[in-house]
Order: C-alpha cells, then structure tokens, then sequence
C-alpha cells in the first residue's frame, strides 16, 4: 500500500524509486533515488532491499540495507510510507 493505493507485487523484482521508466512503483521526488528499493521474491518469501540510494529504508526508526517482509511491515523512504500486507481484502 502507499497513498492508499494497492500495488500488487507480481514479480520476482518490484523496483521503487523516482525513475517512471525504470521503477514499477514510482515516487516523484528528489529524495527518492532513480532506483531506490526493490521488493524481491524468493522461494515465495518477499523481501525489501535498498539498491544503494542516498537516503536509505528507515524500518521501526533503523536503516536497513534488507529485511524479509512480514504481514503489516510499514517501511519508509523518506517522507513515504510503504505498508505490506499478504491479505488480499
């Protein structure tokens, strides 16, 4: 979920980052990196992974370079907030 909407994550690597050409989910902002994060699916297990941006992914008040995605982790890069959830309601 970000802005409320659900993007669906239906790839093996979901890119987030400023570049409308080269990010599936992408956050116009010169903060954001071109590629900042990707969502990467693993043997069915999603995880969140910065791709060397500026700013990083800040998890529970920590900068993380990767973290499995449980139910409910709400991430953030920069001012945004990313929320997952593995429900479908």
């Amino acid at each position: 979920m970000f802005n409320g909407q659900r993007y669906p994550v239906t790839k093996d690597q979901f890119i987030i980052g400023r570049g409308s050409k080269t990010s599936d989910l992408a956050i116009k902002d010169g903060n954001i990196s071109r590629k900042h994060a990707a969502v990467i699916r693993r043997n069915g297990t999603f995880y969140i992974k910065d791709l060397g941006s500026t700013n990083g992914i800040d998890y529970k008040g920590m900068r993380i370079d990767n973290k499995r995605i449980d139910e409910g982790d709400v991430f953030h890069l920069c001012d945004y907030e990313l929320r997952f959830t593995y429900r479908g309601d």
